[in-house]
This record gives C-alpha cells, sequence and structure tokens, in this order.
C-alpha cells in the first residue's frame, strides 16, 4: 500500500468513526468494515488505472531548441559580397524617422524596421541593422541598386547597457556600442573599440581619447573617412553640463563668443584629433510632465526633463542635435568635416588642417544639407531664416576662399 492510499483509509477511517469516545456496537463495527473494504477497493482501482494511463502515456516533449546558425568561413563570406557588389552603385543615403531613404526611396527589409545604417555614398555599400521580435537586432551588409539580396553578418544581443554581438563566421564582439559601417562594424568599450570588416580574419582595436565615448549616432562612414565621432563624457551622472562654469560656457558657446570640444573626430590610424564646436546640450528635447490645461493656449507643467531625441515631438528632424549638425564625408581632396554652430557653418579641411566658414548669420543657420555628386563634387545648400543659400562646390571654394579661415580647433581650448 503507497503513502498515498494509506492517507485516503486513514481520512475515511477518521470520518466514519467520528470523534465520540463511545465504542461502537457490534453492528456498526461490522458496517464500518465493511465501507473500509469497498474504499480500499475503489482506491486499489483508481491506482492501478493511473499507472496504466501512466505507462500508456507518452512523455511530454520539451519545446524545441533552436538550432544553432551555421558558421562560415570569412572567406565564403567574402565571396557573398562580392557577389552583391557586382551590380549597383553610388547613393544618396538619407535617415528617416521610419527608417533610411536610399536615392529618394524608403529602403525596406522583409524582417524587420531598419535601426540603424552606416553608408558609404561614393560606392554605395552600406551596413545596416535591423531589430527583431525577441529584442536582438540583425547587421546586413547590402549595396545600393544591387541585384542580389541583401546578406547577414552578424546578431546582436543586448543584455542592460552591454551589447554583444555574433557574427555569422563564429566571431564574438561584447562592448557598450555597435556602429555599423559601410563594410561591417565597430564595437565601441571604455576607452577602447574593434573594428570588424568583412572577409578579414584580424580586428584591430582603436585607441580612444581619454573622457570620450563612441557617438551613438554616426553621420558619417568610418570605413570610407577613416574618422570616427566621439563624444565628451559626463561628469557627473545624470549631469550633461557639469556645474556653473559649464553653464557660463554654453552660455558663451550659444552667443558665439567661445568653443566647446564635446564632440572630436578621431581617426582609425591614430592621427590627430579633430575637435568640432558643437554643444552636447543640443541634443536634448524637453519631456513635460504632470501638466494642466489653463486655457486654450497654455497648459501649466509641474516637471520637465530633458531626454536625447533626433526628432521633436511633431516627427521633424531635431537640428540641434550633433546627428544633424555634424558630418563627414571623404572627396579626392581628403576628408572634410562640416558642423554647425549656432551662427555659422563651416568646413574643416582635415589634410590641410584648415577651418573655413561656409555660412555665417548673427540671428542663427537653421541647418545645411550635404549633396554628393557621382564625379566626386560636393555642394552644400544651408536655410538661413526664411532664405536659402548654396555653394555647388565645396573645394572649389575651400581653393579660393581668402577669408575666414581658422586653424583646427586644440582639444581642451
Amino acid at each position: 500500500m503507497n503513502k498515498k492510499t494509506f492517507l485516503c483509509l486513514s481520512i475515511a477511517t477518521t470520518l466514519l468513526t467520528g470523534c465520540g469516545s463511545t465504542p461502537p456496537t457490534p453492528e456498526e463495527t461490522a458496517m464500518m468494515n465493511k465501507m473500509q473494504q469497498a474504499l480500499l477497493g475503489k482506491v486499489q482501482e483508481l491506482g492501478g488505472a493511473q499507472a496504466l494511463l501512466g505507462r500508456n502515456m507518452p512523455q511530454q516533449q520539451q519545446a524545441p531548441q533552436p538550432a544553432p546558425e551555421p558558421v562560415i568561413s570569412e572567406v565564403e563570406l567574402l565571396a557573398k559580397k562580392h557577389e552583391i557588389d557586382a551590380t549597383g552603385g553610388p547613393a544618396v543615403f538619407f535617415r528617416k524617422k521610419d527608417g533610411i531613404s536610399i536615392n529618394g526611396e524608403i529602403f525596406n527589409d522583409y524582417e524587420g524596421s531598419v535601426a540603424n545604417f552606416g553608408g558609404n555614398k561614393l560606392t554605395g555599400e552600406f551596413t545596416y541593422s535591423i531589430k527583431n521580435f525577441d529584442g536582438s537586432f540583425g547587421l546586413k551588409y547590402h549595396k545600393a541598386n544591387s541585384e542580389k539580396a541583401p546578406m547577414k553578418i552578424a546578431t546582436v544581443y543586448k543584455r542592460g547597457a552591454s551589447f554583444k554581438v555574433r557574427t555569422v563566421t563564429g566571431r564574438t564582439f561584447t562592448g557598450s556600442t555597435v556602429i555599423p559601417t559601410s563594410d561591417g562594424f565597430i564595437v565601441g568599450r571604455a576607452g577602447s573599440a574593434f573594428r570588424y570588416v568583412i572577409g578579414k580574419e584580424r580586428a584591430p582595436d582603436i585607441n580612444l581619447l581619454d573622457g570620450y565615448h563612441i557617438a551613438q549616432y554616426q553621420n558619417g562612414d568610418a570605413a570610407s573617412t577613416g574618422y570616427i565621432l566621439l563624444e565628451k563624457d559626463a561628469r557627473q551622472e545624470n549631469d550633461k553640463v557639469g556645474g556653473l562654469m559649464d553653464s557660463f560656457s554654453d552660455l558663451g558657446n550659444t552667443l558665439g563668443l567661445n568653443q566647446v570640444d564635446h564632440y572630436v573626430l578621431v581617426n582609425l590610424d591614430k592621427a590627430r584629433p579633430v575637435p568640432l564646436d558643437v554643444n552636447v546640450k543640443g541634443k536634448n528635447i524637453a519631456e513635460y510632465s504632470g501638466c494642466e490645461r489653463q486655457n486654450d493656449y497654455v497648459n501649466k507643467c509641474s516637471d520637465v526633463d530633458f531626454e536625447e531625441s533626433l526628432y521633436t515631438k511633431l516627427g521633424l528632424p531635431n537640428y540641434s542635435h550633433y546627428y544633424w549638425s555634424i558630418s563627414w564625408i571623404n572627396t579626392p581632396d581628403g576628408p572634410l568635416a562640416f558642423y554647425r554652430t549656432s551662427t555659422k557653418v563651416k568646413v574643416v579641411d582635415i589634410n590641410n588642417e584648415r577651418v573655413h566658414t561656409l555660412f555665417s548669420r548673427m540671428l542663427g543657420v537653421n541647418q545645411f544639407v550635404l549633396t554628393e555628386h557621382p564625379n566626386g563634387k560636393v555642394s552644400i545648400k544651408a536655410q538661413l531664416g526664411f532664405s536659402h543659400e548654396e555653394i555647388p562646390d565645396v573645394a572649389d571654394f575651400i581653393k579660393n576662399n581668402k577669408t575666414d579661415i581658422e586653424p583646427i580647433q586644440k582639444l581642451g581650448a
């Protein structure tokens, strides 16, 4: 008799005998014995059925685990890249809120929406990330207008503030940022980074500047230009300014009285860093809470936070964000970096270590747009208030410009 049967009989006996102390009569004793035998038969019958059912019932199947992705060699992956590169060509890339525009058309991927990308406009090569349903990201390589389908190069897993990148060739990288480039990706850590290039067995390291980290958004391609954008570390947690002295510095920067070094371009080959006079505070927009409607035009809010955003509440680009204020490209005459201050748009001729002012307006410059032409010429158009001005050939402007020229800004100046 097993424990369950003994327990059931004990309970039954207790119920039959009751709680009284008067001994049962012979008739009552006979009745209890008869009921106990009947109950025991039922219990044994039920136990046998359960045992039979257990023997005949198949074991519960565990949920099948997804098969590990097949691993290929870097040589095989590079061969696939060459197939994609055989067709297609130069492209104009432009970030949209719902993805990227390539040559004026929204680029879509059947697996998900495009979250980030890095592209070479002169060749049309680009790598992009798509967000998967499980929270991970896929990294894919493609070329604008190629007849071949995009190819997957890696999967990115996010764990808190860290990322793990697993390539289809079986290599693993970990870090705090992942930046797609036109020929692979860069994974950043505190003080260093690693660059993965499709088809290369070795991933060289990149030394970052002390007090800086890789900027989350890159409006330039590290692979084709050789430069990556860094952002200055916050001096205190949850403090993007750093104190009273920085407040005065920001005010002076807004008025055009002094320069800041919140953003710096660094060369992948450890060449001289290029500071850019762009303020980190421009990336944040106000998020109001605890608001009460006062009238048709006014809301009174009890609290406000500032959050980083590429777009405003209306879905328009937040042109004060560094992504829209800084861009860098490669040209036949060498790399050029463009940036917008509160009152000017400047271009840095990196090889010649000179900074030229392209546009200036005391009341402020709204935005600028670069156009890279297939012949290598670069033009720039800026919005100054309600008017637009354009320089059709930036290289020609640099060669002939004789005014508003200054040396490259020094780090820490």
